[in-house]
């Protein structure tokens, strides 16, 4: 699928994963504006455990 704009986040997300240690990534921000689905896109192929948080649960 084809992102429009996320660049910097594209850029550093996938540096990122071409790093030889391990890393975390903490994504942030308002409601519904498709932070889950970059995640999934960008590493589709590298994803070995996935946790999904629900504010006030």
């Amino acid at each position: 699928m084809d992102f429009i704009g996320r660049y910097e986040e594209r850029k550093i997300m996938l540096n990122l994963l071409s790093t030889p240690e391990p890393e975390m990534l903490a994504v942030i921000g308002r409601r519904r504006v498709g932070k889950t689905f970059l995640i999934r896109e960008i590493y589709k192929d590298a994803i070995c455990f996935e946790m999904t948080g629900i504010k006030d649960a």
